[in-house]
């Protein structure tokens, strides 16, 4: 609970200190090291709160990752209506800037206080309490989930597997049985984070930006959509929307493949299964760099994805499988039968998540390399 104390503490702090007179480089570094103190508190409460989702059934983890998928999506309409509603001169100090920038803050500390309210309203709730303690009040680790792992329905009959069923193992051999689940649900977001947003986000409208071999020639074409762009198309097809559109696009779809596992013709929690699919989503890396990137130097690669409605469909597949898939992962792993105890689940949720974590950092590095790719 006490990450999201700090975060509604940074955020009312951003909201507040919008409207002073504090401003350029002492601001920037303020507002550098606020957000920096953010990131790692939302870490954190992340890690903590997967564990505590993993003692529960599946479907837990589920609505936790339906959760993200939402939060993605209400930034991604926010910086759409945004787009549609800036101007395309901003002068700094202009009273509509700060202003933005005030409901934005705010936007988020409403957020953060509704987080706060509901966690606290949650630690109360009978079920939540009883689940907690279950796994010492009754030295069992089945919990409430025989719906989705019927494995844990035989009862041990002798006393000595009883205590060796619930005697502490060491983390490192449930990372060893659990090493495929770990390193697929890092991958899924390696992927993710090495092509979105850094090379989606210069994937611009082939209306706008006709393909071309030449940068110069590419740069005279720009010019010319902009000056005539009345003529070439809706505003949809102007870089601000386009890019605000795919960002939508992604969470959408995103959120709509972490909802997918509550039917079980989507679910499935074996492991070798989850590697596998994780893995081919390696064929978007090469997918997206040939896909209409524009670039101010001369393209390495030509485009053959010369199609604004094939791009829009290949984000759409790609954001689901990230969800769903992402999901699959997070939800199977707490599930499997060799976890003899709700502590146990615990750890493998938080392991988990902590490889989630790696999974982004490493996305976002590898994301450079793709770009020197293009």
């Amino acid at each position: 609970m006490y990450p999201v104390v700090l975060n509604t503490i940074v955020f009312g702090v951003m909201a507040i200190t919008v409207e002073t007179a504090l401003g350029g480089t002492d601001y920037f570094w303020m507002t550098l090291m606020l957000l920096v103190l953010t990131g790692a508190t939302t870490s954190f409460f992340q890690v903590a709160v997967f564990a505590e989702a993993s003692r529960f059934p599946p479907q837990y983890v589920q609505a936790v990752m339906s959760g993200q998928g939402i939060a993605g999506v209400a930034v991604a309409v926010s910086s759409l209506l945004s787009a549609f509603a800036g101007t395309t001169k901003l002068e700094t100090g202009d009273p509509s800037t700060n202003r933005s920038a005030f409901i934005y803050f705010v936007s988020a500390l409403l957020t953060t206080v509704a987080a706060l309210v509901g966690r606290v309203m949650l630690s109360q709730q009978p079920f939540y309490i009883y689940q907690m303690k279950l796994d010492k009040a009754m030295n069992s680790e089945q919990g409430l989930d025989d719906d989705y792992n019927n494995d844990d329905d035989d009862e041990l009959s002798t006393a000595e597997q009883q205590q060796e069923r619930h005697t502490p193992r060491p983390l490192l051999q449930l990372v060893k049985k659990s090493f495929g689940l770990i390193i697929a649900v890092a991958y899924i977001f390696v992927i993710t984070l090495m092509m979105f947003p850094t090379i989606t986000s210069l994937i611009k409208s082939v209306v706008r930006h006709p393909p071309s071999s030449s940068p110069v020639d590419s740069a005279i074409s720009v010019t010319e959509t902009d000056d005539d762009s009345s003529s070439n198309g809706s505003r949809f097809f102007d870089d601000d929307i386009f890019v605000a559109m795919h960002f939508l696009l992604f969470n959408v779809g995103d959120w709509a493949g972490r909802i997918f596992p509550l039917w079980p013709t989507f679910r499935t929690f074996n492991p070798t299964l989850l590697v596998i699919l994780s893995g081919l989503r390696t064929i978007f890396v090469p997918l997206f760099l040939v896909c209409n990137v524009v670039v101010s130097t001369e393209r390495n690669l030509p485009v053959l994805v010369n199609s604004d409605v094939l791009y829009f469909v290949l984000i759409w597949i790609f954001s689901v499988s990230n969800g769903w898939i992402s999901s699959l992962t997070m939800m199977a792993a707490p599930q499997q039968p060799y976890l003899r105890s709700a502590a146990e689940k615990s750890q493998i949720g938080s392991v988990m998540s902590f490889s989630l974590v790696v999974g982004l950092a490493i996305g976002g590095c590898l994301s450079f390399w793709a770009r020197s790719m293009v």
